[in-house]
């Protein structure tokens, strides 16, 4: 008896393990139909020329050109083909070079030799996360980030002046200086746009009130109002400076010196972005000619220096969660609580809602959300509240400006 009841659990115990494999393997091919549904092939071919009778290195090159233009067909899908065209020497180095390494698998549909080359048709799985991670330097993350429109203030002080002289004002006249030139050339070679000075100068001529109270050190709200005359969502404030230095001993060769400093603020919630100060030494017999390099010098680190922190931080932004202000007007008090229940309710990507200020019927929420501010905007449109409906008045990238209707 005791050996039949154990034949019996031997039994019972075969059949279990069965279920629980036929379980695992259809839980197996769900997500592989699933992984594989959401990962398309791309089709590709390859071709190479056969050197000294080698059919097989010539194989080996006609798969790796496959390769290569399989990734090229996905980094066009990411990213626009201007962008392509200004970087495409960036892209060679630091993407096609290595497109073995984004290639997750393949098959091959079709190999032939056609006279003296070989070819070879491939359909590939290409990782886009590898790709993305390799290209947000070179223009994805910008189109991510809604290709941010970027304004200069930077006042410069030549080695042959007293007095600094500004764009927007000054003794300077409209000429940009040496450091806006040089960080405006640096910045658009990786993508960035800049707004039109003109456009903000035309509107400053219209509006005498703001022109009477510019100075050249420009405060944060005063670089916030230039910002927002030109649309800007960036905007780069700072000063630079050269000076001629003592001559060096027995020589007419003077030590000519420059110093840049800048800021970069967000110009939506005036939230720091990056921040740098750097000088340079530039030994020349002409003080107004050292004087320039120097601030040339200095101001090719400083771009550099600055376009690091900035993608550093739109990066996070990027792939995290990103906070948008909401300014909603024509609220009570008690109706906040109602409203800030009412988006956790209704818009899912929504994470953390956090008050920061009421008054005269217009509450300031930040909200943290995974999706951008269009799509949150987008979202709050279709939104009724206390009978009436929310209206979109304002969007930029970072803010949302909103109005309750009431019947």
């Amino acid at each position: 008896m005791i050996i039949r009841g154990e034949r019996v659990m031997h039994r019972m115990g075969m059949i279990y393990v069965k279920i629980i494999f036929f379980v695992l393997l259809v839980i197996f091919l769900s997500t592989h139909d699933i992984y594989a549904a959401s990962a398309k092939p791309v089709e590709a071919e390859g071709f190479a020329t056969i050197t000294g009778g080698r059919k097989d290195l010539a194989r080996e090159d006609a798969l790796s050109n496959a390769f290569r233009r399989a990734v090229e067909q996905t980094v066009g899908v990411l990213v626009e083909s201007e962008t392509l065209v200004r970087n495409f020497e960036l892209l060679n180095d630091r993407v096609y070079s290595k497109s073995t390494g984004y290639i997750k698998r393949y098959t091959i549909s079709d190999e032939r030799i056609e006279g003296d080359t070989f070819r070879i048709k491939i359909k590939a799985i290409v990782s886009s996360v590898k790709l993305e991670k390799d290209l947000d330097n070179i223009g994805l993350l910008m189109k991510k980030m809604g290709k941010p429109r970027i304004m200069l203030l930077i006042s410069e002080q030549s080695a042959d002046h007293d007095k600094p002289s500004y764009w927007w004002g000054g003794e300077g006249g409209f000429n940009l200086g040496v450091a806006e030139n040089v960080i405006m050339s640096k910045f658009m070679e990786k993508g960035f746009n800049f707004v039109d000075h003109q456009v903000i100068l035309a509107r400053l001529k219209e509006d005498n009130r703001l022109t009477n109270n510019i100075s050249v050190n420009l405060n944060n709200d005063t670089a916030l109002k230039l910002a927002t005359m030109g649309e800007a969502e960036v905007v780069i404030v700072g000063q630079a400076i050269a000076k001629a230095g003592v001559t060096v001993a027995g020589t007419n060769i003077r030590s000519c010196q420059a110093t840049v400093s800048v800021r970069a603020v967000n110009a939506d919630n005036s939230a720091l972005l990056a921040t740098f100060t750097t000088n340079a030494v530039v030994a020349n017999i002409n003080p107004i000619t050292g004087g320039a390099e120097a601030l040339k010098k200095a101001s090719i680190e400083i771009s550099e220096k600055l376009m690091s922190q900035i993608l550093t931080k739109w990066t996070k932004q990027a792939s995290g969660l990103k906070t948008v202000r909401l300014i909603v007007s024509g609220l009570s008090f008690e109706d906040v609580k109602t409203f800030k229940e009412l988006l956790k309710n209704r818009i899912d990507e929504i994470e953390e809602i956090y008050d920061r200020s009421f008054k005269d019927s217009v509450a300031v929420l930040d909200i943290e959300v995974t999706n951008n501010a269009k799509e949150v905007a987008e979202e709050l449109s279709e939104i009724k509240f206390k009978g009436g409906s929310l209206r979109v008045t304002s969007l930029t990238s970072n803010v949302i400006k909103l109005t309750v209707k009431r019947k």
